[in-house]
């Protein structure tokens, strides 16, 4: 036993530098965000370090202090304690213990629902990323990160192989603009295949679609990693806009690599109005077309899927389909919507035709004015 205890005791100087010494966490996040609950319309959607708020259209915005959570030992300014003016952006910069890395968050109340949909904005919603996400405005002239793409999850395996915004799936164009400098273009290409035994993806197809990716889930079921739906407050009527879409010339592809000659390729262009039970609910690939909460949904024909006729950008127009007999209740419920576009139909499986093209512009969503 005295033996015991003398080698600890040679130890310990030992044993306490190396707890000195273990490195001070580089994470600098915001973890959770919100705002009083008597102003807010929804939970926070965080988007790369965008962070945006649906808040009631009466609230006074003008002196809120909101509740935040940082990384373990990171520091944040300005304080959250001190109130702040969030009827236009609030920049919030945190840096992590060890005091080298940081990153500057943007905070955005949206108080009206967005309906038009011109893709002429693009950012890097990742200022370490090299892709850019198409950002809007809304009637009030504020800016919202509506969108987020499959290029999230492409980036984690092509960060050092793409090299410029337009080499990603998902990129703004401008060929076949019918309004404006650009629309947004999606491709289908041949994916990385096996990645560590983990994952097969054997082709990734350009989706974008109102919501948040979240690449952690892609490795337990790539359709859980697709979180679908924006708080909206009106009533779709009908879908429009102008695209251009051709299936891929090679053959179709399935999820375990298996090639279907037989099978042609078809796009995704379809929205999705459902009710939310809690304010953070969001639906995924897993239940989008059969969630039992779906109100309605607006889906391009089979034939309008599987190629546009012409040679340039031609015009659809979708309607909501509500379920029999369901009343939308505005005043009990709070609802979402969901637009997702992508060039291949089951992308969200890895499964397609390499070569698929789609072009989408001018895209709006028609409402109940009653």
């Amino acid at each position: 036993m005295k033996r015991r205890l003398f080698a600890l005791l040679l130890l310990f100087p030992f044993l306490v530098s190396c707890i000195q010494d273990e490195p001070l966490s580089p994470y600098a996040d915001i973890e959770t965000f919100s705002l009083p609950n008597d102003v807010t319309l929804s939970d926070a959607t965080f988007n790369q370090t965008n962070i945006s708020i649906h808040v009631k259209k009466s609230a006074n915005l003008t002196a809120l202090i909101p509740t935040v959570t940082i990384s373990e030992g990171a520091t944040i300014t300005p304080d959250p304690s001190i109130a702040q003016d969030f009827n236009k952006e609030v920049k919030y910069v945190v840096t992590a213990a060890d005091g080298k890395h940081q990153r500057e968050y943007t905070i955005q109340t949206i108080t009206t629902s967005a309906y038009s949909y011109s893709f002429e904005n693009w950012e890097k919603l990742d200022p370490n990323a090299i892709y850019e996400t198409p950002v809007e405005y809304d009637s009030e002239g504020k800016r919202t990160t509506l969108w987020d793409s499959s290029n999230k999850g492409i980036n984690i395996y092509k960060q050092n192989e793409y090299k410029r915004p337009e080499e990603f799936p998902i990129h703004k164009t401008s060929n076949m603009v019918t309004h404006g400098k650009y629309s947004a273009e999606m491709l289908t290409m041949v994916g990385p295949g096996d990645i560590l035994g983990m994952i097969n993806i054997p082709i990734v197809a350009g989706s974008l679609f109102m919501g948040v990716m979240d690449p952690l889930y892609a490795l337990k079921d790539p359709l859980l990693s697709t979180r679908f739906g924006l708080p909206f407050y009106d009533k779709p009527l009908r879908m429009t806009g102008k695209y251009m879409y051709r299936a891929g010339t090679e053959n179709y592809i399935d999820p375990n690599g298996k090639v279907l000659p037989n099978v042609k390729d078809s796009c995704a262009i379809y929205g999705v109005f459902f009710r939310v039970d809690n304010a953070s609910m969001m639906l995924d690939g897993t239940n989008i077309r059969i969630h039992p909460n779906i109100v309605a949904m607006g889906m391009m024909s089979p034939e309008e899927r599987a190629g546009s006729k012409g040679e340039g950008m031609v015009p659809f127009d979708i309607t909501f389909e509500y379920k029999k007999d369901h009343i939308v209740d505005f005043e009990r419920y709070q609802y979402k919507l969901a637009l997702i576009f992508s060039s291949s139909f089951y992308g969200d499986r890895y499964e397609g035709t390499p070569g698929s093209h789609l072009i989408i512009d001018e895209v709006a969503v028609i409402i109940d004015e009653e």
